[in-house]
């Protein structure tokens, strides 16, 4: 079973067998003496209860007088990986650990990889006298985070060493000097999408600290550009801010040409429907029809994009079984944007399809190339529609988090 950091695992347990008892010969049977009336037997018991010394209280938990003889045990050390949701290099209230990230170790003997588990912690069990041990000899390890494309890393160690020094005694009869430090990683901050209209090449945005940036559309008309935090607005259409928060964002087509949203904005972040582990959403949630929607909590799944895909609070929303899904409403009512991932590493790369429509027309389309490291905030501004349908090309979960939208 994985366990978290620096979890001590149970000490060396060692069979009983017949040389314990003596001379390797089985115990000789005792002879028949027939069977204890029920009076005698609980008299028996209460003897053989009786016979137990007495002690002083100190005796019952005497304190560990050897610190030098080797205790032949393991434990994990471990390479904690998080999301630094601030990127301030600290791993501080609000950030979050990271799933799947893997983190190579190398040194004297093998070199060994560990994937950061569901808490974050990338485990290597480490032990001086256990030969099955990923760490088990004295010296410099190297330990590695490999860290994944368009990713930053926030603390400045993505390689860090430490020294592995024999401890007879210890849990593991091996310590480090020092334990290897936690890793803070970052999305880097892009704008992706589609430009307005084939006739557009070229768009100049104005963003934080008076900063520019030109996008500029290649052969399929779609561009991508490293940004900051903050917000930015076309220069040709003053008036609209694209904000950009702590993830990607992925600009829809809608954006350019739709008007901002009127109304009181309507953040659903499916952790006020509380379950222990799945729960299907039911229709009026948030004001709106769910099909083939479900929430879980972040813990439920074991899948990475389950865990890293949340935004906010602990629960998640996905496709059930990985089939189309769609929100709607009798009454038209805009679709703002959301965060959106892959549920799993397996469909690194799924791409999700999205259709707006407006009551049987379709009226807005936008496809999404997925992750399970992170999500990518879709700006979609997709105005007056009745129904929101959501499928992958390759019938993989997407997740879903801090959909926002304005309704009627």
């Amino acid at each position: 079973m994985a366990r978290s950091d620096a979890t001590v695992l149970a000490g060396p347990v060692h069979a009983v067998t017949g040389a314990d008892r003596g001379g390797g010969r089985p115990s000789p049977r005792r002879a028949s003496r027939g069977k204890f009336p029920p009076l005698a037997a609980g008299l028996a018991a209460l003897a053989g209860l009786a016979a137990f010394p007495a002690l002083a209280e100190e005796d019952y938990y005497p304190a560990r007088a050897d610190w030098s003889s080797y205790w032949e045990g393991n434990l994990n050390i471990s390479v904690f990986v998080f999301r630094d949701i601030n990127r301030d290099g600290l791993y501080d209230l609000g950030d979050q650990p990271m799933s799947g990230i893997i983190v190579d170790a190398e040194g004297r003997g093998r070199p060994v990889r560990a994937v950061s588990n569901g808490s974050g912690f990338a485990n290597f069990t480490m032990s001086g006298t256990q030969s099955d041990a990923a760490i088990m000899f004295e010296g410099t390890y190297e330990f590695t985070v490999r860290v994944p494309s368009h990713w930053l890393v926030t603390t400045g160690n993505a390689v860090q060493t430490t020294e592995f020094k024999s401890r007879p005694g210890s849990p593991a009869d091996l310590i480090a000097e020092p334990a290897p430090h936690l890793v803070g990683l970052a999305p880097e901050l892009r704008l992706t999408g589609t430009l307005p209209n084939t006739s557009t090449t070229d768009i100049v945005l104005a963003g934080p600290d008076r900063s520019m940036r030109r996008l500029h559309a290649d052969d399929a008309h779609r561009f991508a550009v490293a940004v900051g935090q903050g917000a930015w607005h076309n220069k040709l259409a003053p008036g609209r801010d694209l904000d950009v928060n702590t993830t990607p964002v992925q600009v829809a087509q809608a954006w350019w040409s739709s008007p901002d949203p009127i109304g009181a904005q309507e953040k659903i972040t499916f952790d006020d429907l509380q379950s222990e582990g799945v729960l299907k959403i039911p229709s009026g949630y948030g004001g709106l029809g769910w099909d083939n929607f479900v929430m879980t909590h972040r813990k439920f799944y074991d899948p990475e994009g389950y865990r890293n895909g949340v935004m906010s609070g602990e629960f998640v929303a996905y496709n059930g079984s990985g089939h189309p899904a769609a929100i709607s409403s009798s009454k038209p009512f805009d679709f703002v944007g959301g965060y959106f991932g892959a549920s799993s590493l397996e469909a690194e790369g799924e791409t999700l399809l999205i259709t707006a429509f407006k009551g049987n027309e379709p009226a807005y389309y936008e496809e999404m190339t997925l992750s399970a490291l992170g999500p990518t905030y879709l700006a979609a501004d997709f105005e007056g529609i009745t129904r929101l349908e959501f499928r992958t090309a390759h019938y993989w979960q997407f997740t879903a988090d801090d959909l926002t939208v304005v309704l009627p």
